[in-house]
């Protein structure tokens, strides 16, 4: 059941300057004044259960401000860095902006609800890191949710099984599909880490120098995650059951033989693709471990014999008939690869990436780290999210297993 939060509507209509809302976060004269400020602003992104960042985009208005020509083309949250003295956008390649900004963190306390989002903005815009393992690469969307969220079954409601549209008759059934919420709630889990620093640390330190350790919390928070996904895509999400298995060798039967065996054959598998398209839920995202992947970019790198040049391979032939190597050709496109380390071996998933998998994350999951940032002698970085996953269709998803 969804957690009674305040409109954002209501957020948005009572926007103020940067001034009215964080001055409290600046109060030197009192550090108490200050930890009650940075806890007042917890306690208002939570009440519309929301994370900092979006609660100050949503409730600072730049244009209020008493000189808005400071703050121009900056949102609310920008704003709000740039009145406590820390670093917007790519002020980073700027060392005095992050000297000013470690002394903003120690000096006002409360300012420390802010410091998840400042090492997250150094990231973003110092380190531009390449995920290889990332949810983004096998989800149809991610939205985000307030409260437990139930897991959702299609239903055919018209009295014939016809899989596809047709023409209607006059007075005949129009195909209709009921979307109906089961009474099993979509499996929520909180993943990540995080670092804290000593008082003493922070004072001495640049805030850059958690930069490193940063980039390691994103990476490992996306590989749990893509770890969850892939284990819904093949066990089902407890409403839609499990996917179905293909054996490789029911395309053809030679390819079990001794020399061939645990090998991708690229005959199989474009009829495992065809079978699937045949069915109306074509594969156009495949999701597979490292060894597949190895396996996936060799598919082409057998020379072609019967020419002149041994060192053409057939890879070479269809990228210059402009076929993007890396990615399955088939028809006028390509089926791409997504990584997880966690998929089973000898298997890939095929997947109709539009129509399959949901990223629900909760909104507000990071607050109670936050809130507690002001009250203790040390500075933490937590890197939390809090995240499920649902199938949209049960009929989008099949294992091609071809190590049998």
């Amino acid at each position: 059941m969804s957690m009674n939060y305040r409109s954002l509507a209501e957020l948005a209509k009572k926007r103020v300057s940067p001034e009215a809302l964080l001055s409290g976060l600046k109060n030197t004269d009192s550090p108490t004044a200050a930890n009650d400020a940075g806890k007042k602003l917890v306690m208002g992104a939570k009440a519309y259960g929301v994370e900092m960042r979006d609660y100050l985009r949503l409730a600072i208005d730049p244009g209020l401000a008493a000189k808005p020509a400071d703050y121009e083309n900056l949102n609310g949250y920008e704003s709000a860095l740039k009145y406590l003295d820390l670093p917007v956008r790519d002020d980073f390649d700027n060392g005095i902006t992050l000297d000013l900004a470690s002394d903003t963190f120690e000096f006002l306390p409360g300012t420390r609800v802010l410091f998840p989002e400042v090492i997250d903005d150094l990231v973003r815009w110092k380190y531009r890191q390449d995920q290889f393992e990332q949810t983004a690469n096998i989800v149809c969307g991610s939205r985000t949710i307030n409260g437990a969220q139930m897991i959702m079954a299609v239903v055919n409601d018209t009295q014939d099984n016809y899989t596809g549209m047709r023409p209607v008759a006059e007075l005949s059934n129009i195909k209709v599909s009921s979307i109906s919420t089961s009474q099993q709630t979509v499996s929520m889990y909180k993943l990540g880490g995080g670092y804290k620093t000593s008082y003493e640390f922070s004072r001495r330190a640049r805030l850059d120098l958690l930069t490193p350790y940063a980039n390691r919390l994103n990476r490992e928070l996306d590989r749990s995650k893509v770890a969850l996904a892939t284990s819904i895509l093949i066990n089902g999400d407890g409403v839609n059951a499990a996917a179905g298995v293909v054996a490789q060798s029911s395309f053809d039967a030679s390819v079990n033989q001794a020399s061939t065996v645990n090998k991708i054959n690229y005959q199989s598998l474009l009829a495992w693709f065809v079978s699937r398209a045949k069915l109306g839920t074509p594969v156009d995202t495949v999701v597979g471990n490292w060894d597949a992947y190895i396996q996936w970019l060799l598919m082409f790198a057998v020379p072609l014999s019967g020419i002149s040049n041994a060192n053409v391979t057939a890879g070479d032939n269809l990228a210059r008939s402009g076929f993007k190597m890396g990615a399955v050709p088939i028809m006028d496109g390509t089926v791409n690869f997504a990584i997880s380390s966690t998929a089973p071996e000898g298997q890939l998933i095929g997947l109709t990436k539009g129509e399959t998998l949901e990223e629900l994350i909760e909104a507000g999951s990071l607050i109670s780290e936050a809130e507690r940032a002001p009250l203790n002698q040390s500075i933490t970085y937590i890197k939390t999210e809090t995240s499920g996953y649902r199938l949209c269709y049960a009929d989008t998803r099949s294992i091609y297993n071809y190590a049998a």
